[in-house]
Order: C-alpha cells, then sequence, then structure tokens
C-alpha cells in the first residue's frame, strides 16, 4: 500500500532510489538499430513524438477507456459482498482520470532531447536516456501521491483492504486499454510511465528507499536489500514458472495462470511480496507483512480465484528463490524474516475465506506441513 514518505539525499537512500528507477526504462526492440525503426523511435521520445502521443489520449479518450476498465474490474469483483457502489464507482473513475490526465501531461514536458550524434551514431544504448530518471520518478511520486492516496484512505475508512486491490486491477485494465490507442513504438516509451502508476499503488519501493535512511552502506541489512533489488525480476519470473508448472490446470476468475493478463499481475505481485520482506528487513520489523501485505491477500486473492494451497506455494518458492539469489554470508540474518514471511500467511489460513467465492472445482487439493518458527527477536 502507499504510505507518504520523503525522498532524502542520504546515500543509502539515493543508492536505492536509482535501482527503483531502474525498473523503468524503456524496452528496446532487438532490431531497433535499423534506420527505419531508430528514426521512429528518436521522434517517438523527442519532445514533438511525445505532444502527439499525449494529443491521441486526450481527455474524453482516457475517460472512456476508465469506465471500460472499471466495467472489467467489476465484472472480475463483481461476486465480492463489497462490490463497490455507485458513488465509489463515480470516485473511481474521477481519481483514474486524473491520474492519466497528470501522468500524460509529465511526460509531455519531458526535456529529453535527442542530440545529432545519437541519430547519427544509431547508439541505441542511450536512448535509455529517454526514460524515467532519479528526477522524474521523486517528481512523480510525488505530483501523483494526493491523488493515490485519497483513493486509498477513502476505502481504508470502511477497512475493506480489498478495494484498494480494485485500485490495481482497475489501473492494470486501463493501462492496457490507453496503450492499444497507440502505436508499437508509442507504447515503447510510455508504458514505463503506465508500469509507474500501477507499482506505486501496489509496491513499497519508495517505502524502502526512504527506510534505507536510518541504515549505513556497511549495514547488513541494506547490504542485502542492495545486493537483492535489483534481482526482483529475475525471482519473480522464476517462482511464476514454478507455480504454472505446478498449477497447469488452475483456472481463476481472469483465466488460466499462463493467460498473458494472470502472468502480468503475478509477477506484480511476486515483486510486490519481495518489496515486503525488504521493507520489514529495513526497518527491523515483520509488521509491514503482518499488518499490511496479509491483510490485502487475505481479503482480495481469494476474490479472484487464488486457493490458498497456491499461495503456501508461492511463498514456499519465493522464498526458497529469495535464499538461493542471497549471498552465502546473508543467509542466517535473512533467515528470520523469511521464515516470519511464511508464518505469517500460516497464521492468516482461518481468514483465507476461499469457501465464499470459489469454485472448488478449479483448485487443487494439495497438502503441505509449515513448520512454526520463532518470532524475529527485535
Amino acid at each position: 500500500m502507499l504510505i507518504s514518505s520523503s525522498i532524502t539525499q542520504f546515500p543509502t537512500v539515493q543508492k536505492l532510489v536509482t535501482i527503483w528507477v531502474d525498473r523503468y526504462k524503456p524496452q528496446l526492440p532487438f532490431h531497433a538499430q535499423r534506420s527505419s525503426v531508430f528514426d521512429s523511435l528518436v521522434y517517438a521520445a523527442s519532445p514533438d513524438g511525445r505532444q502527439e502521443t499525449v494529443a491521441k489520449l486526450h481527455r474524453s479518450l482516457i475517460k472512456l477507456n476508465c469506465e471500460y476498465a472499471e466495467a472489467q474490474t467489476r465484472k472480475l469483483h463483481e461476486y465480492a459482498s463489497s462490490a463497490t457502489n455507485g458513488n465509489e464507482t463515480k470516485h473511481i473513475l474521477q481519481c483514474t482520470v486524473e491520474i492519466y490526465a497528470t501522468l500524460l501531461e509529465f511526460y509531455a514536458q519531458s526535456t529529453y532531447t535527442p542530440d545529432q550524434a545519437l541519430q547519427s551514431s544509431k547508439d541505441v544504448a542511450n536512448l535509455a536516456a529517454a526514460g524515467l530518471n532519479i528526477l522524474d520518478v521523486v517528481e512523480l511520486a510525488s505530483l501523483l501521491e494526493p491523488l493515490l492516496l485519497e483513493y486509498q484512505e477513502r476505502h481504508q475508512i470502511s477497512d475493506d483492504w480489498a478495494k484498494i486491490g480494485f485500485l490495481t486491477t482497475h489501473l492494470n485494465f486501463a493501462n492496457v486499454a490507453l496503450l492499444n490507442n497507440l502505436t508499437t513504438i508509442e507504447r515503447i516509451f510510455l508504458k514505463p510511465y503506465f508500469n509507474f502508476i500501477e507499482e506505486q499503488v501496489a509496491l513499497p519501493w519508495q517505502r524502502i528507499c526512504a527506510a534505507a535512511s536510518t541504515h549505513q552502506f556497511n549495514s547488513p541489512a541494506f547490504q542485502l536489500v542492495n545486493h537483492m533489488l535489483p534481482r526482483a525480476d529475475e525471482i519473480a519470473h522464476r517462482v511464476y514458472t514454478g507455480l504454472v508448472r505446478q498449477f497447469p490446470r488452475l483456472t481463476m476468475r481472469r483465466g488460466r495462470l499462463d493467460h498473458p493478463g494472470v502472468q502480468h499481475s503475478c509477477l506484480r505481485d511476486l515483486n510486490m511480496f519481495q518489496a515486503y520482506l525488504w521493507l520489514c528487513m529495513l526497518e527491523g520489523s515483520l509488521a509491514p507483512v503482518e499488518d499490511e501485505l496479509v491483510r490485502l491477500c487475505t481479503m482480495v486473492m481469494p476474490r479472484v480465484g487464488v486457493p490458498w494451497e497456491m499461495i503456501v506455494q508461492w511463498n514456499q518458492l519465493l522464498m526458497a528463490g529469495i535464499m538461493e539469489q542471497s549471498l552465502l554470508g546473508q543467509q542466517s540474518f535473512l533467515e528470520p524474516y523469511t521464515s516470519g514471511f511464511i508464518r505469517a500467511f500460516q497464521q492468516s489460513q482461518d481468514h483465507f475465506v476461499t469457501d465464499a467465492y470459489l469454485d472448488h472445482s478449479l483448485t487443487h487439493r494439495l497438502t503441505h506441513q509449515l513448520n512454526p518458527q520463532r518470532n524475529i527477536t527485535e
């Protein structure tokens, strides 16, 4: 969840911000050096190209696509007893339209200008500079924060965290719908911005960076987080592949595990779980997992068709993957957090209201024993 956090100039904070920003570099095609493709990329990244892209996504089109995304999200969540009412739907639409309008205005004002040397040398690597930089991410996070907090706080009043999951899904559907109005080249540079707003709702990257202000470079917690954060996507993909292998026939409300939309959500959430683990480590407490992540997951995941058995495997595979990627000397420091993470979910099983929301013919019944672990000592 999003909690207002300040990004300072403290060295450890800036080091993690650099890793955070690297998530939003444009993914250039392998054939980008071909003259026609490269010229199109350079133009799309230029101020004129960005203005042209933004002009296609005018406010009425944003509203139309957000309405479509809201309908798709409501269809996915319609079984929930806490489904949004008419006033809440109106608020969601107003909020998301403003989010995209703010984002696109920011995108259009980019100061990136491809120079002649770049165009003549066809230096594809330097086109990455057209992506978000540190100043962009910090400024964009600040611009979007009031809008995102307004939505989030409105729904926390009712103590129904499932509605925070509703916003994440809504943004995901809206991102896809809006990007479909653009060319492939235009999507390359705008998609990272759209990924940013979706992750800003669900993943506490900014809080992780802020929490680093209490650590020096030689802090064991900081060294571990600094080592692991760049590996988050790789770990997420490995765990997702393992889940598809273990649950080949599992169908959730949006489709099978290998459905592109389900894959996107799984990878985002696997990154979210890792982010919460690192936040706990930097804060020296499992409270963010116990009080936020578990609470959110026990409300949202059953309602979109995720069985408890998959959560068990999800956590076991994820924690094993994290251990494998950590350095040998870091594992003893890491183990209390990974075992505590698993224990926090194990203790929530009674609140994982599968029976009320799932079609049991779609789930696999597996039996797994989790060994309780001792609490982390403060």
